[in-house]
């Protein structure tokens, strides 16, 4: 969620003065923000929903989630005026939802660090960026099957019989269970506690290069652009060719221009959110339908590996080519509406 800086309402000491009727003083006004301040608060928040969803229920009720919050309680700098800056970062009650949480999170962190890349250390980014792909494709296993229980769940009762269904769901859990094994090994790792002390880096301030303290407003849309571009060249590809794996490519490049617009809209405001809003609606859009492909071909290996549920899993497999030939429709559609919402922004 984006947060309008100029409009936020705030909270204890950082609250302006009672009107009085006299007109402000020059020190009244706050300063402008700069483009550090505004992409540190955009990484800690992010960082701070990663690591109090990344944790599990064992830990969480040993008081670790507790402790989490005391030490994310103060708040960065640019973040410090703002009474909703923690809304969205809360522990989800659900384990299914704060996987999810975290690889938003992740994704979020990754795509600001590509984006606004020279405004920090590009060796400490680039390294850091690595380690969160390899954790968010751990979690994406978990996810995954996820998505594929519900699909079961959710369109199973109309392809397959009872003993079909119970032994798909059956299958799925035993390799959930193995997923989250692995999972728990690595949250217990040295990488994984070592990604730890890095979230902390974003929360408490990475260190800025000097381009960092010249205005938002002057530095962060500039830097959009490259993303735009990117969209662009994959969206040439997809129109051209539009297989899975170009509209995948797509889907990556709307992630960053998705979060990248976020971050600006913090300091541009509308047009800026408009246009996230309408990378995030075709990015899920195209994120449905590689779901699809997903269950498609894990169903297809299935069907290979388990003899006895070959019919059951073809079956599954022809409901989801559907769900996938609706999600493709109307993609370029809005993808027109992402360009149209671009050129009003930038005039």
């Amino acid at each position: 969620m984006t947060i309008d800086p100029l409009a936020v309402q705030v909270d204890g000491a950082d609250a302006p003065a009672p009107r009085t009727g006299r007109r402000s003083r020059p020190d009244d006004v706050l300063p402008a923000p700069t483009a550090g301040m505004v992409l540190h608060r955009t990484l800690a928040m992010s960082a701070r929903t990663f690591l109090l969803n990344d944790v599990d229920d064992g830990l969480a009720r040993s008081g670790a989630v507790d402790a989490l919050r005391v030490a994310l309680g103060a708040r960065p700098l640019w973040a410090q005026s703002a009474a909703k800056s923690f809304t969205g970062t809360e522990r989800r009650a659900d384990g299914v939802e704060r996987i999810h949480q975290s690889r938003v999170a992740m994704r979020r962190i990754r795509s600001n660090l590509r984006t606004f890349r020279l405004l920090l250390d590009p060796r400490w980014g680039t390294a850091l960026r690595a380690e969160l792909a390899w954790y968010g494709g751990e979690l994406g296993r978990s996810r995954d099957l996820d998505r594929l229980a519900a699909v079961v769940a959710e369109r199973g009762g109309d392809a397959l019989d009872a003993a079909e269904m119970a032994r798909m769901t059956s299958v799925i859990a035993w390799r959930q269970q193995q997923v989250a094994v692995d999972l728990a090994a690595d949250r217990a790792g040295p990488r994984r506690l070592h990604l730890t002390e890095q979230m902390m880096v974003l929360w408490e301030g990475p260190a800025f290069k000097a381009k960092a303290t010249r205005p938002a407003t002057e530095v962060l849309p500039a830097m959009l652009h490259r993303s735009w571009r990117d969209v662009r060249g994959a969206a040439r590809t997809a129109r051209k060719d539009p297989s899975d794996a170009h509209l995948h490519q797509l889907r990556i490049r709307l992630k960053d221009l998705r979060y990248g617009a976020e971050t600006v809209a913090l300091v541009e405001g509308g047009p800026a959110r408009k246009v996230a809003k309408s990378a995030e609606s075709l990015q899920s859009k195209l994120g449905d339908v590689h779901d699809a492909v997903f269950s498609i071909a894990w169903l297809g290996s299935l069907a290979g590996e388990q003899p006895d549920l070959a019919d059951a899993a073809q079956r599954l497999i022809s409901i989801q080519r559907d769900a996938a030939d609706r999600s493709r429709k109307g993609w370029k559609r809005e993808l027109k509406d992402l360009e149209r919402r671009w050129r009003r922004w930038q005039g």
